[in-house]
Formats: structure tokens, C-alpha cells, sequence
């Protein structure tokens, strides 16, 4: 793999993952500034923590770090924190797949279980797109981008923050164009509604206002992830009351924080991920704009991937949805009802001590458990109607 001389990413240098010196200093500083076998050991087995942290006492190097600490960390966290991960990867995808655009849920492992997929496959792990609203400590932006983390800067002005994606987009086409494979993010943060829907936006500014030859240099993978729970779902909830409330939501100092360690080390139940294969540019209708067709067009994809669970399917039939709707989820089992009422329980506890009325929670927590579903119908049916118009 080749990333480009040193003169050619000094453009980026802000942004983009540590290398030599600084990588070597900031490696010394992480060390030296927590606790480590008491912190990894809140996430994951002490025997294991200790190991981890043994180690990474042991090694230098950025490249060291991510396979010998960062790897074997992840690998243990996803088998504390899930009931089993399946994957499906295409094989267009292993071989010729450079950006991975995924739906988002959990910045740590969206683009860990990518990175799993591709190493054990025998590919290179990606750099990965992470928001600067997240970078809050000087302890977590070492971390991040001695973990192959590129920085998108999502502060300033409209104006400015409109450059900051312009910036973004010419530094996954520079690496891109050395070979190296990035994870992004298919939107601006988490899909908090539960409906993975990509950004129009995005999709113009990576293909430099919709240039179907820079898209396809891209050789863009969409790539699906399906957690049957979402650990951050009180959290969100809460958001989601507050925004149908008030009509905004503002977080508390060090909320992204807590979010991302709720990520971390609650319970995901299964997970499923899905590499579809390369994704080329697609002609819609001249009507409709190019980058809302291409976003329609890759939701179809990620949708389709995704696989259904059984909690979906009551949270549908609590809210009567149609049956049609409901029935692109799996029948719950007598234990699948079972914990289901219990996570519900559990929330309802958790944010009526925050003033929210059981059935409010309820309602909410149901129509983001359902939303991927009644996504899913939708674009089924408009692509259905789609394919006859031009029959």
C-alpha cells in the first residue's frame, strides 16, 4: 500500500492520521495519560485489559499500535458486547472496493467491523472519516488519529463548513488515488430517527458536482450494517422527545462523549454487515437532480442489504403499521417478546425519571425501532413503480 510521500499530504496535515514524529510523540503522550488497564478494563475482561496494555508496552510504531493494541482491543470488545457478528462480502468488493460508505450507528465499531472484514480477507484496513465534535480530549484525538482517523471538520460558518467538506471530499479522492481504502459515513452523524437515509449533499461534493467519472474513481462499496439493539436508544429517545418537543435538541457538555462509551460497551444483541458491490454512477431522470437519484439509487442498495429483526417487527405491529410493512421483519419468538418488554421497561424507567410520560417513550422508541422498515417499504415501492414506468 502506498499513501503518498510526505510533501503530498502536507496539504492535510491537520486533518489526516499521524505519521513518524508526530505519531511517535502522541503514542508517548496516549500512554501517559490514563490509566489504561483500569479504563479497558470497565469494557472489556481485566485478564484481557492487562494483556492489551502489556502489549502495547512492548511495541512501537504506528502501524504495531493498530495491529497489536487496537486489533485484538476490538476483537475482544465485539465479542463482550455482541451476540455473534455475521458478514457477507461480495467479491467485487474485495478486490476493487476503495471507498466504503456505510449507514452509521456507532462511530468506533461501523468502521471496526469494516476493517474486520477487509483484514481478514487479506486487505489493508481503511482510514476513517470521524467528526472534530467528537475530538473533545487531547487523549482522544491522539488516539484516533493514531488509529488511521482522518479529522472532518464540522465547525464554523454555513460558508465555512461548506469549504470543510469541499476539503474532505479532495482528501478521500487523494488517498483514494494512492490505494488506500476510506470508511465515511453515508451522513452527518448518527441516524438517530433510525431511517439511514444518505445525504444528497455528500454525494455531489464527492463526486465534485456530480462528475460521473470522479464518482467512478472512487469504486464507491455500500456497505450495510444491522445491530439488532442500539445501546444509545434511551439517549436518543430522549433527544427525539425533546426535538418534537421543543423543535431542537441542545447537548450537555460531554453528551458525544457519553454517547460513545454507551456505544462501546452496551449491548448490540446480533449484528450483520453487508458488502454490496461497487456502486457505478447511475443516470436518473432529467428532472430529478443527479446526487437525489444517486442518493435514492445507494438507499435502495444499503436498505436492501440490511437484515430485519424480530424487534422491528412489534415495534411495527405496536404502532399498526400496515401488515405488508411489519412483514419485512422475521416472527418474534416467545423470548424475543420477552426482552423486548424488558428493554422497553428499562427505558421507560430511565427517562420518566427525566419527565417523560411511559407512553410518549414508548411511541418513540417503537417508531425508531420500525423506521428502517417502513424505509425499506417505501423505497421498495417507489423503485417497483420506477420499474414499470420505464417498461
Amino acid at each position: 500500500m502506498h499513501e503518498g510521500t510526505t510533501d503530498e499530504r502536507q496539504g492535510f496535515r491537520d486533518m489526516a492520521p499521524l505519521h513518524g514524529s508526530e505519531a511517535e510523540l502522541a503514542m508517548s503522550r496516549l500512554r501517559e495519560s490514563r490509566d489504561w488497564t483500569r479504563d479497558l478494563g470497565r469494557l472489556i475482561s481485566a485478564e484481557r485489559a492487562e494483556d492489551v496494555v502489556r502489549r502495547w508496552n512492548g511495541i512501537g510504531g504506528v502501524e504495531a499500535f493498530q495491529t497489536d493494541v487496537v486489533k485484538p482491543f476490538l476483537d475482544h470488545l465485539m465479542a463482550h458486547t455482541t451476540q455473534g457478528v455475521t458478514m457477507e462480502v461480495s467479491g467485487e468488493a474485495e478486490q476493487a472496493g476503495m471507498l466504503f460508505l456505510s449507514n452509521h450507528r456507532d462511530i468506533v465499531l461501523d468502521p471496526s467491523l469494516v476493517n474486520v472484514a477487509l483484514m481478514e480477507r487479506g486487505r489493508s484496513s481503511t482510514e476513517i472519516g470521524i467528526g472534530s465534535n467528537l475530538l473533545g480530549s487531547e487523549w482522544i484525538r491522539d488516539l484516533v488519529r493514531l488509529n488511521r482517523c482522518f479529522v472532518v471538520n464540522r465547525e464554523g460558518s454555513a460558508r465555512e463548513r461548506f469549504h470543510h467538506s469541499h476539503r474532505t471530499a479532495s482528501y478521500i479522492r487523494h488517498v483514494i488515488s494512492h490505494n488506500t481504502p476510506v470508511w465515511l459515513a453515508h451522513r452527518e452523524g448518527r441516524a438517530k430517527d433510525g431511517i439511514d437515509a444518505t445525504a444528497p449533499a455528500l454525494i455531489r461534493t464527492l463526486s465534485d458536482g456530480c462528475r460521473e467519472d470522479t464518482w467512478n474513481d472512487l469504486r464507491v462499496v455500500p456497505v450495510s450494517i444491522s445491530y439488532e439493539w442500539d445501546p444509545c436508544d434511551a439517549m436518543k429517545v430522549n433527544e427525539l422527545l425533546h426535538r418534537e418537543l421543543n423543535g431542537q435538541y441542545n447537548k450537555r457538555p460531554g453528551e458525544d462523549e457519553m454517547s460513545m462509551w454507551a456505544g462501546l460497551v452496551g449491548n448490540k444483541g446480533r449484528v450483520h454487515v453487508h458488502l454490496a458491490p461497487v456502486m457505478e454512477w447511475q443516470q436518473g431522470p432529467s428532472e430529478v437532480r443527479p446526487e437525489r437519484w444517486m442518493a435514492d439509487a445507494f438507499d435502495a442498495i444499503l436498505t436492501s442489504n440490511m437484515k430485519a429483526w424480530p424487534n422491528q417487527r412489534i415495534a411495527a405491529e405496536r404502532l399498526n403499521l400496515d401488515r405488508d410493512i411489519a412483514m419485512l421483519a422475521p416472527t418474534p419468538s416467545s423470548h424475543d417478546e420477552s426482552v423486548w418488554s424488558t428493554r422497553l421497561h428499562a427505558i421507560q424507567q430511565e427517562l420518566e425519571g427525566r419527565g417523560w410520560k411511559g407512553q410518549d417513550v414508548e411511541r418513540k422508541w417503537c417508531e425508531m425501532l420500525a423506521a428502517p422498515l417502513i424505509h425499506r417499504h417505501r423505497l421498495l415501492h417507489e423503485m417497483s413503480h420506477s420499474n414499470r414506468a420505464s417498461d
